[in-house]
């Protein structure tokens, strides 16, 4: 079955078109990703700012060409963050309407089963946390191959905390260190409830933010063959933050392997990765890129999502 599955995060917007097999197995047509910025201003008033709206319209229309190309028997997006904590959710909804793409608003709890979902693969054994940072939250999700077994979130993420504290390229040290402050205080605070006796055995990174971060350490544009399954460790993590944050964002913009525009959002990003790395005592963290959409392509294709 040929599935569309788009991911409207707090930053960016995915879709993929997928050919999904009985067994669920998928099989990438085609993969977008454009950087939307739809909680652009939605900590401060709540609400979707018209010029994210239009940003969000544009970017609806693009993806609803790509749909009906590929001749997809099904497209669904589901929204997360951004869209819970906003009073005119609607505006949104109108738009897929507009476009003919069911729009399903997720909580929390079902984002982390699709995101768990699409991220873990056959080989993987043992207990696995997948964190995933996103424009406004930051998951992070223990399971293996049969299911979520624990998650928390805290509503800190990488446009979240920049908009709250940083005023300035390079960043000032003191609201980098308040921005760091904050982003401990609710990451390290969440309570994993992991079963006892057991123990993690892997930390696979889901998203934007370490899927850039794998590219600029591996010094060149993305590639998705290169990025999938990097492992990046939390002193290189942490020394690549504070270079990152020394910069300015037209600097950070001429970094290879940089997404120019996730540069003025990167540090935050990186901060919230790394922290969730300390609140789970690992020291290491695998780059994958698949996740939420992944798992949306194959829940939609099993009748599970509108």
């Amino acid at each position: 079955m040929r599935v569309a599955g788009i991911d409207l995060g707090t930053n960016t917007f995915l879709c993929l078109i997928a050919d999904v097999s009985q067994s669920g197995v998928v099989q990438v047509v085609r993969d977008e990703v454009r950087v939307v910025r739809l909680g652009q201003g939605v900590h401060a008033t709540r609400e979707f700012h018209p010029e994210a709206l239009a940003r969000a319209e544009a970017t609806f229309r693009e993806f609803q060409q790509f749909i009906s190309e590929a001749q997809c028997e099904k497209g669904v997006a589901v929204a997360t963050s951004a869209a819970r904590d906003v009073k005119n959710v609607a505006a949104l909804l109108q738009l897929g309407v507009k476009y003919g793409i069911p729009i399903e608003v997720i909580s929390g709890e079902r984002e982390a089963e699709l995101t768990f979902a699409g991220a873990i693969e056959s080989s993987w054994a043992g207990l696995t946390a997948v964190i995933d940072v996103g424009g406004g939250s930051t998951e992070i999700i223990v399971g293996d191959r049969t299911g979520v077994r624990a998650r928390a979130s805290a509503d800190v993420g990488a446009v979240r905390l920049t908009e709250m504290f940083v005023n300035s390229h390079p960043i000032a040290d003191e609201e980098l260190r308040a921005l760091r402050a904050h982003a401990k205080s609710a990451i390290g605070s969440l309570k994993l409830q992991i079963p006892s006796g057991e123990s993690i055995s892997q930390v696979v990174a889901v998203a934007g933010t370490p899927t850039t971060l794998a590219s600029v350490v591996l010094g060149r544009s993305f590639d998705a063959d290169r990025v999938h399954g990097h492992k990046i460790q939390l002193s290189e993590l942490d020394s690549l933050t504070a270079r990152l944050a020394a910069m300015s964002v037209e600097e950070r913009q001429k970094v290879s392997g940089m997404e120019p525009k996730r540069a003025d959002v990167i540090v935050a990003g990186a901060i919230c990765v790394a922290e969730a790395l300390r609140s789970i005592q690992s020291s290491e963290i695998v780059v994958s890129i698949r996740g939420l959409r992944f798992g949306i392509v194959q829940a939609a294709a099993q009748e599970r999502l509108k």
